[in-house]
């Protein structure tokens, strides 16, 4: 198939990989990384197993409690958000579009974290694992702490904890053939998935989508009514300004910031509000992205507000 489909599903692992966009480097600095670092130790819904950092692209391995779609965004958005601070430049360093996620047996944990700590060997960084400091192979031989969690890996290689160190050095070190690009890609042929086919009929087993509803586009006419007046009560613009029609000077992006408001503070799904606007879908996300960078946190607050409290238009 010419597109896989990544599995958003809580309680499983995942090989996760981030690249960057076109803007420039992610990492800014050594304390970018750590700051980074700090944010993943505090999402909740997460445990993580490994990471390798690079200018161009992250790698985590990690067990998702929640749905990965719950966390990930929000947990980038904060860190784009401190970038821009601290280094003052604009626009969103991550390209969200090619992020994938390949869902991870837990018996082939230690495959993926052999792999992820070979990257800058593969990559031709460095000859060997141990050379490369921007990762959490240290961790695993007790020279830093970075907050991972090392006992699952661990106990994956040896039983015995006195032998663990020394197991884990020899696999590491030890080439790990036909594996590479069935990580990068999954090998399943329709998931993004490094798992055996009935490992992935077990779990889709329990997936419980939610039940479809015939009035939905009912439904999501109503909130595009609600968020529309909002932005009107707001802003004091006219529907056509609102609605990407005609500009006004003070806020030519007010059709971006209804979709913003349509999507991420009401719920809507993109296409609705793509069809509305006439504009195509990953456009109107990145717009919807940068929506926040672009405009302060209190008018957002303000308009938020103003959608959960304002009465139904007539």
């Amino acid at each position: 198939m010419d597109k896989k489909i990544s599995l958003d599903m809580a309680n499983q692992h995942y090989y996760v990989q981030v690249p960057c966009s076109a803007r420039g480097p992610i990492f800014s600095s050594v304390f970018a990384i750590d700051y980074l670092l700090s944010l993943l130790q505090k999402q909740s819904g997460i445990e993580l197993y490994g990471y390798c950092f690079f200018p161009d692209k992250i790698h985590l391995l990690l067990l998702s409690e929640t749905l990965p779609s719950n966390w990930l965004e929000p947990c980038l958005v904060q860190y784009n958000q401190w970038h821009q601070d601290t280094s003052g430049e604009s626009g969103y360093v991550f390209d969200d579009e090619n992020t994938q996620l390949t869902l991870i047996q837990p018996k082939y944990l230690g495959k993926a974290l052999h792999h992820m700590h070979n990257l800058p060997v593969s990559n031709k960084i460095c000859s060997t694992c141990d050379q490369y400091l921007y990762s959490s192979y240290f961790d695993y031989i007790g020279q830093q702490n970075t907050g991972i969690n090392i006992e699952p890996i661990m106990s994956l290689l040896s039983p015995h904890s006195g032998q663990r160190i020394r197991r884990f050095l020899d696999y590491m070190a030890t080439p790990q053939q036909n594996h590479t690009l069935n990580i990068e890609q999954g090998n399943h042929d329709f998931y993004l998935a490094y798992a055996d086919s009935s490992y992935l009929t077990r779990i889709m087993s329990h997936y419980q989508p939610s039940p479809y509803s015939q009035d939905i586009e009912v439904h999501f006419a109503e909130v595009w009514r609600n968020c529309l007046f909002t932005l009107q009560g707001v802003t004091h613009l006219e529907n056509n300004t609102l609605l990407g029609i005609s500009r006004h000077h003070s806020l030519p992006d007010a059709h971006f910031l209804l979709a913003w408001l349509f999507v991420e503070v009401a719920g809507g799904p993109v296409y609705y509000a793509s069809k509305f606007l006439s504009i195509d879908e990953i456009t109107l996300q990145l717009k919807i992205k940068s929506i926040a960078l672009h405009h302060p946190k209190s008018f957002l607050s303000r308009i938020t507000s103003s959608l959960n409290n304002t009465p139904e238009p007539a």
